[in-house]
């Protein structure tokens, strides 16, 4: 009980500070009568904003639950860059108000034409990002990759899709999904890899399964689709975005493996297999690093999955978070795919993943293993990309 506690106590109280920031702004941009009833529409529509998260989180799931969870994601994407900003707008003006505040005998407040247009200027900003960020979200890319056939020891030229992190949920229709399998046909892939996070911790929310499956179950590729799963394919309350219960309490939806049967995946947890028609290429997949599900408290160690294992076979691991970089080569493994980073998914957070994290995007070499990691698909959270892409990412070996 106590996680829930003091999440739900920090949300609140940041809750409260851009709630205070909004209608402080509000109330010096409107003078005379108008003040009270601005302050109040802008009190109103801050509470809303903030609310409908909170009860998404904590109602059980049920028509109720994911009304307020659909909603609070939509209201989460202009919460976040308004309140934001303007956060960042107090912070770094501080200094010069309080210099200008001794200056005038401590009388001297924003004039009403500046907060004015500061209110302006934020509420057209939010406005324009998160409509620009809507169509972004939806909008399905290709992005393109090559290597030398000989990094998984080809002999003629093959061609790899990776997709990941679909995040089914409460915000999404087949029709993403719809533009996604077109987009995948359309490159006649000879593989293609799940890199997780197929749903978003609510298997319920898809509401009707048969209709996501149908679709995409008409993904085809030569040597079959192969998935893993991710650290949200569990059952889980999520506050903002963060887990209320845990690790340790997160459950796999009992339908959840029927499902990905249902799509024509090859569902790989902590295990390989050989593609016999593609040089003899081990294929192996990881269970999730930090949720791995299914009752097991840590997912197998690479060394043991990879156990037996010829130095000479071409080794190929999919899973989820882009993790144990620097050692996969030293234990065989010639090429990685995952997904897990959404490349930040909204601006700011695309420029801190890849400044803090060890490889958030693109292709790079780690030693003597190449590893790819794409942006995904879907969207967590806010229904919404801003400054990065929504794709498909698509190896050849040549």
């Amino acid at each position: 009980m106590l996680r829930p506690a003091v999440m739900i106590l920090i949300y609140l109280v940041i809750s409260a500070a851009a709630a205070a920031l909004a209608c402080g702004l509000a109330r010096r941009a409107f003078p005379g009568r108008g003040r009270r009833a601005v302050t109040g529409i802008s009190l109103g529509l801050c509470l809303a904003a903030l609310a409908f998260p909170l009860a998404g989180g904590l109602l059980p799931d049920g028509p109720a639950g994911r009304f307020f969870q659909r909603w609070g994601n939509v209201l989460l994407g202009p919460a976040l860059y308004f309140s934001g900003t303007l956060a960042l707008l107090w912070l770094f003006t501080w200094i010069p108000r309080r210099v200008l505040r001794r200056r005038s005998g401590g009388t001297w407040r924003l004039p009403r034409r500046w907060a004015a247009g500061v209110l302006a200027v934020l509420l057209a900003m939010t406005a324009a990002v998160n409509i620009a960020g809507a169509v972004n979200a939806r909008t399905v890319r290709v992005t393109r990759y090559e290597l030398p056939k000989q990094t998984l020891s080809q002999t003629g030229p093959l061609r790899i899709v990776l997709i990941a992190d679909l995040h089914i949920g409460v915000n999404s229709s087949p029709a993403l999904y719809e533009r996604m399998v077109r987009r995948v046909n359309e490159q006649e892939p000879d593989l293609i890899l799940v890199a997780g996070d197929i749903v978003t911790s609510c298997y319920g929310a898809m509401e009707d399964p048969e209709a996501y499956a149908s679709v995409l179950r008409q993904m085809k590729a030569a040597y079959g689709v192969f998935a893993v799963y991710g650290n949200h394919d569990l059952e889980e309350p999520l506050l903002g975005g963060f887990s209320l219960t845990g690790a340790g309490n997160a459950v796999r939806h009992p339908d959840m493996d029927a499902f990905v049967a249902s799509c024509g995946w090859k569902l790989l947890r902590d295990e390989s297999v050989i593609l016999p028609d593609l040089c003899g290429l081990r294929l192996a997949g990881r269970r999730d690093e930090s949720r791995p599900g299914d009752g097991v408290a840590r997912r197998a160690e690479l060394k043991e999955l990879l156990k037996g294992t010829d130095p000479a076979e071409p080794v190929l691991l999919l899973q989820h978070e882009p993790a144990e970089l620097e050692e996969l080569g030293i234990l065989g493994v010639d090429l990685a795919f995952s997904g897990h980073t959404h490349d930040g998914q909204i601006f700011p957070g695309n420029v801190l993943a890849r400044i803090m994290g060890p490889q958030s995007y693109g292709l790079k070499r780690w030693g003597d293993c190449d590893v790819l990691v794409t942006s995904g698909v879907g969207f967590y959270g806010p229904p919404v990309r801003v400054g990065t892409v929504s794709e498909i990412a698509v190896l050849d070996l040549k």
